[in-house]
């Protein structure tokens, strides 16, 4: 488990420990004239994540889960500084099942109201499973795609869905139809294609949005003009998710950017990368953040340390879904969750899933770039 514990300055530092339900109570660092005071029932929360409080060091992969849980932290913090009483419980869960078995079979933290986490797919079927016995409340942080046959309605999922996506993006398209086409680049034979690209190419035919054809092959030889349409805007959809797979195609695209207008259908995660061609993605976090300095205040006070810099922040994921849920669990009512709630970093609108029962984020952005 994971304590906060209490300095000389009443600014909490993280400290791993084993057998210690961490209670927060730090004095507060925010404006009172901010507070809004809540008369609540103590909330108790645990928090289950692949930490590796044991691991010297951590690479970038498990460092974002500790970031997620400090984030989470100041959300808490705000909460109880605004008068709601909170227990967190929180438990190191690594990615076999093992470890969450074995807290499942510990009887001692089943009262708790809600769960956050875990971040792995056989986990949190387990969860989804477990909690619909107990009727808790499980958010879903990290996982898009719950494959489960259950139907657990009390389970939050933050990202949405490849079909919800696919869905978003080709409705967008289809109003500005006249505008548009879609080059699809049909797959080598033998050759898969990511589930996210074929819910795609399913819902531009849904929508009814202009497609042409063609292959890798054509477009290494700079031969696509055949599938390219004059006066509209040519989107390229590859069938891959990964953008080392592109490095070598990028070039033959760019050399026909002048003679045709192409945009090139990009993933959120390719945003690290010196992609030149303009692009069309979708994503759950808003270009520009609200209220960012002063969370970066309460932040560097609160641990003492500078914030990440990369994007998206991980505290501020943590930070902005537990906030969101605090707020859920103290309405205890569902139905304002399609009306959008708008954090530092995301914005939130769960709605009915469509492909389990639960709700799933479906503030979605069209971004270009």
């Amino acid at each position: 488990m994971i304590e906060l514990v209490k300095q000389k300055t009443k600014k909490p530092i993280i400290k791993f420990v084993e057998n210690v339900e961490p209670i927060l109570e730090e004095e507060p660092i925010v404006e009172d004239s901010a507070l809004q005071v809540i008369v609540a029932d103590t909330l108790r929360l645990a928090m289950m994540l692949p930490l590796h409080a044991n691991t010297t060091q951590r690479n970038a992969s498990m460092e974002r889960f500790v970031e997620f849980y400090m984030g989470a932290l100041l959300a808490i913090y705000e909460a109880q500084q605004a008068g709601q009483s909170i227990v967190l419980h929180t438990y190191d869960v690594e990615k076999t099942t093992n470890r969450l078995q074995e807290i499942l079979s510990d009887s001692t933290w089943h009262n708790v109201d809600a769960i956050i986490g875990p971040a792995y797919g056989p986990q949190v079927q387990k969860m989804i499973s477990f909690t619909e016995r107990d009727s808790t409340w499980l958010l879903v942080p990290f996982l898009s795609d719950i494959v489960t046959t259950h139907t657990n309605p009390n389970v939050f999922q933050f990202n949405p869905s490849s079909q919800t996506e696919a869905k978003v993006l080709a409705e967008y398209l289809a109003t500005c139809a006249d505008s548009v086409n879609c080059v699809l680049i049909q797959p080598k034979e033998g050759e898969s294609v990511p589930k996210s690209i074929q819910y795609l190419h399913t819902a531009l035919r849904q929508q009814n949005v202009s497609i042409t054809t063609t292959t890798i092959r054509e477009v290494l030889a700079d031969s696509i003009d055949g599938a390219l349409v004059e006066g509209k805007e040519n989107i390229v959809i590859f069938n891959t998710e990964k953008y080392a797979n592109l490095q070598a195609v990028i070039p033959h695209l760019l050399r026909i950017v002048g003679q045709h207008k192409i945009t090139l259908y990009s993933r959120y995660s390719w945003q690290t990368e010196k992609i030149v061609l303009p692009q069309i993605y979708t994503s759950v976090f808003q270009e520009d953040m609200i209220g960012v300095d002063s969370y970066d205040v309460l932040y560097q006070s609160y641990f003492k340390s500078e914030p990440s810099a990369q994007s998206p922040r991980y505290d501020l994921l943590g930070y902005d879904l537990t906030k969101h849920f605090i707020l859920l669990l103290q309405s205890d009512d569902t139905h304002g969750l399609q009306d959008t709630w708008t954090g530092v970093q995301s914005a939130i609108q769960y709605q009915p899933s469509s492909l389990h029962a639960g709700y799933e984020n479906q503030k979605i952005t069209i971004i270009r770039k």
